[in-house]
């Protein structure tokens, strides 16, 4: 299942199909009558580099603490809202639409359709062709149409932002300005939520060249083209970010210059031999790696999501969601470009939903969960280069504002490599080991292989953050805790009152035992391997309670006993501290918990869902994995594909997150020893394959038959587990089984 496609062009935004080379975002309405395309460049955020630094933070983190230790936690709730906060991250923000109306053309629409495996979206009615792709070895966007009569297009442009359009001989470009502040969506009572006060927003361009058979006439704000059987038009974007600690240029005559000199770069080039590099460039990534379960189906994708809300099998619509997710993957993130944020590289909104940042408290690790298992590990630089940014502003806020050493950061990030709290609520925005968490992510990476060349980046990451882990540690009641210690999102109730903080959260404590884990095997600080080494065994260790690990240092209870985040079963996974055959008494407080919230939860959010995929699936609940996988398909995703989040939001997270899931479910691994089919739901069972799957640096590929693998081959040597093994299975001299 390679291909989405309709009967019909997209109505709204979250019926569009997204295109993009790792740099510009499209998203295509798919019509020979009015055809819109969404553009965002991945540098047009929002504001420039700031300072919400505060020591302001330090001198009352002690007071903090000694709260929380004597159980005044409402108190030190409202002492660090008041006292340890920031201010909000900047906002990812659309660049401008571009608007084609037509006039002769065939009206008659057979289908629009993206191809995952090229890139290449598809217009087709009786006697008229479009084509549209997003080329990352050429750092544009190619629109072509060809028709069997003559037809007629105005072309025009418009954006949300303070912008102005013009054109030149056969071009139209979009000039304008990023705001100085555009203040996240949840504030309803901001006065002026956009603001162009200070003017120092960055500039941003879109530049669109037309070349056609027919006549191209130019007006101040459009171009009207007529008479054509044949029309192409390439577009590329540019914006004056100049890096995270730099001032942005604002200066639009640049950035047109600068797009300007891309479209110079493909003149000699036709269409053909443009088309052809962004085939073979995205295609050899795509393909690296695969799945089946042997389901194809050639009924339109809005109707086979519709068919699945009424109960018909879901392997067919499993395997499109997971191959769309790699094509987001690619499409959304390529070396020297910015990392995946909320939406990926998808936003039509000035107000997006949490401002389209990067949420670090579980949503932008999500989406690189599956990416290098699933042969893409080219496609995280992006995130590594992130992650380094926010190392040199997170030894800042380590420093001012928590008293330590290594690298702090919080749950928003933005362009700016922002990395103290945010204002709001505590069990949200304070969340110093986020930065911690997206270190052990990027290991995570890095041990399953192909990041060889960036080892001294991640080492040092990996050692500035056990840094910070070690540091921020208190010695309390004997044991070592993390405190202030929040579980994301979550509250509690101590003394008939609504808390948020607490010390030593299964969370909190999981990522240092992971951040200690990683240092010992990777750093080359010697002093630090010893402090921690000693410190290690005096970590506050878990606890089981009524329902399950607990979730603070001691079982609270909980209004919300169906949370949506599964924070505090971080330490079984993503991470690898608690493990299925290594910890069966932990691992049973693990399943308790997770089975008490979904056993309470209500609502239908894509990346939560997700994250029980990949939960469920380590547990080797295939029974579970089913039931989330059913419900997150039959209620999380929008016509296109895209994921939700309630009421009515796109969040990418749920997207890529399911890679991981499925990819959990076909593979595990735990000590280096691998798994095949550890949660392989019953329907599932009668056939499929996998190629190339990466575990440890070895390529998996292996086929199944009624539940039991019949042959599997590796690149590399591995242990294999002796599991769901057919009499007969075929190996290669690579496969080593243990009994």
């Amino acid at each position: 299942m390679n291909k989405i496609w309709y009967k019909q062009p997209a109505k709204n935004w979250r019926e569009a199909l997204p295109l993009g080379n790792g740099f510009m975002g499209v998203m295509v309405y798919g019509s020979h009558k009015k055809e819109r395309l969404c553009f965002n460049d991945g540098t047009l955020w929002s504001g420039y580099p700031k300072n919400y630094n505060s020591s302001d933070s330090l001198n009352h983190l002690e007071k903090v603490r000694q709260l929380i230790f004597e159980g005044k936690n409402d108190e030190a709730d409202t002492l660090c809202e008041d006292k340890l906060k920031g201010f909000y991250s900047e906002t990812f923000l659309p660049l401008g639409d571009i608007i084609l109306r037509f006039r002769k053309t065939d009206k008659n629409m057979i289908s629009r359709s993206l191809d995952l495996t090229t890139g290449v979206h598809t217009v087709r009615s009786n006697s008229c062709k479009s084509e549209i792709f997003s080329s990352n070895p050429d750092r544009i966007t190619v629109y072509k149409i060809n028709s069997d009569k003559p037809f007629s297009v105005k072309i025009s442009a418009k954006s949300k932002l303070r912008s102005c359009t013009n054109t030149n001989d056969n071009s139209l470009y979009l000039l304008g300005h990023a705001p100085d502040y555009a203040a996240p969506n949840y504030l309803r009572t901001e006065l002026y939520p956009i603001r162009y006060n200070k003017k120092k927003g960055m500039a941003f361009c879109l530049l669109a060249q037309a070349y056609t058979n027919g006549t191209i006439k130019r007006k101040c704000k459009h171009l009207t083209v007529q008479n054509a059987t044949e029309l192409t038009i390439y577009f590329a974007t540019a914006t004056g970010f100049n890096g995270f600690d730099k001032m942005p240029c604002t200066d639009t005559k640049a950035v047109l210059e600068k797009c300007r000199a891309v479209l110079s770069n493909i003149q000699e080039c036709d269409y053909n031999e443009l088309k052809k590099k962004h085939i073979d460039d995205f295609s050899k990534l795509y393909n690296q790696q695969s799945i089946s379960f042997h389901s194809e189906t050639s009924i339109p994708t809005d109707e086979l999501i519709q068919s699945v809300k009424k109960g018909a099998d879901e392997k067919a619509l499993c395997e499109l969601l997971y191959n769309y997710g790699k094509y987001m993957i690619i499409s959304g993130s390529r070396k020297g470009g910015q990392p995946l944020n909320l939406q990926g590289i998808w936003n039509h909104s000035v107000r997006p939903p949490w401002s389209s940042n990067y949420t670090v408290n579980i949503n932008t690790q999500m989406n690189y969960w599956g990416a290098s298992r699933s042969g893409l590990s080219e496609c995280i630089e992006p995130l590594i280069q992130m992650v380094y940014e926010t190392l040199i502003t997170g030894r800042k806020t380590a420093e001012i504002n928590y008293g330590c050493s290594g690298f702090a950061c919080n749950h928003n990030v933005d362009i700016w490599r922002k990395t103290p709290p945010v204002q709001g609520d505590a069990n949200y925005m304070f969340e110093p080991l986020c930065g911690v968490w997206l270190a052990n992510e990027i290991y995570t990476h890095y041990q399953n292989g192909f990041l060889n060349e960036y080892k001294d980046k991640i080492k040092e990451i990996v050692t500035e953050a056990a840094k910070f882990s070690n540091d921020y540690l208190v010695l309390h009641n004997e044991y070592y805790v993390i405190c202030p210690s929040a579980s994301p999102e979550n509250v509690f109730i101590n003394n008939g009152k609504r808390c948020k903080l607490d010390y030593a959260s299964a969370f909190d404590m999981g990522i240092v035992r992971q951040a200690f884990k990683n240092a010992l095997i990777l750093s080359d600080d010697e002093a630090l391997k010893t402090e921690i080494t000693e410190k290690y065994s005096k970590l506050y260790p878990f606890k089981n309670g009524e329902n399950g690990i607990c979730e603070w240092h001691k079982e609270y209870d909980t209004p919300e006993k169906g949370h949506r985040h599964f924070s505090p079963l971080y330490a079984f996974y993503p991470a690898n501290i608690i493990g299925y055959h290594k910890n069966p008494q932990q691992t049973e407080w693990i399943k308790k918990l997770f089975k008490f919230r979904l056993d309470n939860s209500g609502q239908h959010i894509g990346w939560s869902a997700a994250w029980a995929i990949c939960l469920a699936a380590r547990l080797r609940d295939a029974y579970t994995a089913r039931n989330v996988i059913k419900g997150l398909l039959s209620h999380a995703i929008f016509s296109n594909m895209f994921c939700v989040h309630p009421p009515f939001y796109f969040q990418i997270d749920g997207n890529l997150g399911f890679v991981a899931g499925i990819n959990e479910m076909l593979v595990t691994e735990e000590n280096g020893i691998i798994e095949l089919l550890p949660a392989l739901p019953e329907n599932f069972a009668k056939s499929g394959k996998v190629k190339d799957m990466v575990v440890n640096g070895a390529k998996i590929s292996f086929e199944w038959k009624n539940g039991l693998i019949t042959n599997i081959k590796s690149d590399k040597p591995v242990q294999l587990l002796n599991t769901k093994l057919s009499d007969s299975i075929s190996t290669n001299k690579n496969i080593d089984i243990l009994s």
